[in-house]
C-alpha cells in the first residue's frame, strides 16, 4: 500500500465571497496540478489509484477533481478530516491502511506536512525521513510503511513529485 499526500495547487489569494474556504485554484494552478498528476501517474506506472479523497475546501476539491481521472481514480471523496482547520486524520489513515489501496490525500498547509511527519517519526529519530525545504502547492509525498519489525505502524519516504522540478 502507498500514501499520496498533496498539497493543493496554488490558489487565488482572495475569493469572490471573501471567504477563504471558497478560494479556487488559479489558471497557472490548475495546470500545476495537471503536469503533477500526470507525473504521479507515471511513477505509478500507470497503475489507477483506488482512492482520492479531499478536504471540502474548494482549491482541495479542484485539486482532486483534476488529479483523480489524470491518475486513473473512480471517483473523489470529500472528506471532513482533511479541511484546513481539522486534527490530523490519524483515523482516516489507519481506515485506508486496513483497505489496503493506495489513496491520494489532498489537503491543506500546515497540516499536510505535519500529517507526513508525524507519519515518519520514529520516537528519537525527528522526522529525518523527509527532507523538504518546503511543502509547497501540489507537492506530494509518496509514502509506504516501514517493512517489518521496524513498522509499527511507521511509513518511510518512497518519493516525492516536486511541481518545481517539473517543465
Amino acid at each position: 500500500m502507498h500514501l499520496y499526500v498533496m498539497r493543493h495547487g496554488p490558489a487565488e489569494d482572495r475569493s469572490a465571497s471573501g471567504r477563504d474556504a471558497d478560494r479556487r485554484l488559479t489558471p497557472e494552478g490548475r495546470a500545476r496540478v495537471e503536469r503533477v498528476a500526470i507525473e504521479l501517474h507515471r511513477v505509478r506506472g500507470g497503475a489507477p489509484l483506488s482512492r482520492v479523497l479531499a478536504s471540502p475546501l474548494a482549491r482541495a476539491r479542484e485539486t482532486a477533481e483534476i488529479a483523480a481521472p489524470l491518475c486513473g481514480a473512480p471517483e473523489v471523496e470529500v472528506r471532513d478530516e482533511l479541511s484546513v482547520d481539522a486534527e490530523l486524520p490519524l483515523a482516516l489513515v489507519a481506515a485506508l491502511v486496513r483497505g489496503g489501496a493506495d489513496a491520494l490525500l489532498i489537503g491543506h498547509q500546515p497540516n499536510v506536512e505535519h500529517l507526513v511527519r508525524t507519519l515518519i517519526d520514529s520516537p528519537g529519530r525527528g522526522a529525518t525521513g523527509l527532507l523538504l525545504a518546503s511543502f509547497c502547492t501540489a507537492l506530494v509525498v509518496a509514502l509506504e510503511p516501514e517493512p517489518a519489525p521496524r513498522a509499527q505502524d511507521r511509513w518511510r519516504v518512497a518519493q516525492i513529485v516536486d511541481p518545481r522540478a517539473l517543465t
